[in-house]
């Protein structure tokens, strides 16, 4: 059975609206005496406030939901973590939802206004969030096209990773992807850093003239640079090219997307456009806790975009500038929080 505020004032001797001032913090209203007796029988009897009175009484929950998907990479693990974490230090908690279709998302939102969260964070959406029509403050960062309000800037990256490669003297650059219709941003970055120079694609999803592309590509094109969309698919690249007599970067460099923390222990440390997502976690709370504030539900349709950094490996052409030394303080996800530190 619940413990009520009612059976902490019986026990502590003292009126409901003493337990009240002292849970909601309000501590000057009360006696110190009567206040430490107060939180030592809620903390003994691991009293929780019921969210559904909480609701009725329009009072802040302090319980965020967080809604992702189970298929993303290792950046919106990272992400969803680092949300939490920065939650819990303002003193809020968080309960994170993977839905596996649009149905089950749609009822994961439900759940969570029906629960009394006080907001909901999309780190990615299955459905169009502009129709959500939520009865609490959600921010979402959904991939698709006009349905994100923060993410982090992906046409930049690759005009990032574009620019990179010309410094090392690179004219021709190649964009790999598993599908195009999946990157439409990152291919627009691209797009727009190549210019006139001329776009050379290539996708390996579902191609199996894949090989056949690449080589010809190299060979008679004269691609020996190549942004790639996402770090794991760089290093099946990387390993595709050594198996197949190429040098990685001499023969063909590479540049990634992610900043996934293997990208320094591949056999050329990868080179790699870093997802912001300690910056993207600490907006994100940011921007919602505006809207709470508020009281604002609305989608809003003019985004924030976020903007990466590169993380400097050797598959570019750059060479370490010190060798390299095994160490371990942690395990990590990505290199996210490691920025500059090469």
């Amino acid at each position: 059975m619940a413990i009520t505020s009612k059976d902490i004032a019986k026990l502590a001797g003292v009126s409901r609206s003493a337990v009240s001032a002292v849970l909601n913090g309000h501590y000057n209203k009360v006696s110190l005496e009567k206040r430490e007796k107060i939180l030592a029988i809620a903390q003994d009897l691991r009293y929780r406030p019921n969210p559904a009175a909480l609701i009725l009484a329009k009072k802040k929950t302090k319980r965020i939901g967080i809604i992702t998907s189970p298929f993303m990479s290792a950046i919106y693990s990272d992400l969803t973590s680092k949300i939490a974490f920065l939650l819990r230090e303002r003193g809020y908690s968080s309960s994170l939802v993977t839905p596996l279709s649009a149905k089950q998302e749609l009822e994961a939102v439900m759940d969570f206004e029906s629960f009394g969260a006080d907001g909901i964070i999309i780190a990615y959406a299955l459905n169009d969030v502009r129709k959500l029509n939520t009865k609490i403050p959600v921010v979402s960062m959904s991939p698709y096209p006009g349905q994100y309000e923060l993410r982090v800037d992906l046409k930049y990256a690759f005009e990032l990773a574009v620019t990179h490669f010309r410094r090392h003297g690179h004219r021709k650059i190649g964009f790999v992807c598993p599908n195009l219709s999946v990157v439409p941003l990152q291919w627009e970055g691209y797009l727009a850093a190549i210019g006139a120079s001329g776009a050379y694609k290539l996708e390996v999803t579902e191609n199996p003239k894949f090989s056949r592309e690449l080589d010809t590509m190299i060979q008679k094109e004269g691609i020996r640079a190549w942004c790639v969309t996402n770090d794991l698919l760089a290093a099946r690249l990387m390993r595709h090219l050594l198996a197949a007599g190429y040098r990685v970067p001499e023969d063909a460099a590479l540049i990634g997307f992610d900043g996934s923390a293997f990208v320094e222990v591949t056999p050329s440390p990868l080179t790699t456009v870093v997802f912001p997502a300690a910056r993207i976690a600490e907006r994100s709370i940011g921007l919602l806790f505006e809207k709470i504030e508020s009281g604002e539900t609305a989608f809003r349709p003019e985004p924030e975009l976020v903007k990466p950094e590169l993380f400097i490996g050797e598959s570019c052409g750059c060479r370490a500038g010190k060798p390299y030394r095994i160490s371990w303080d942690r395990q990590i996800l990505t290199l996210d929080d490691g920025i500059g530190e090469k």
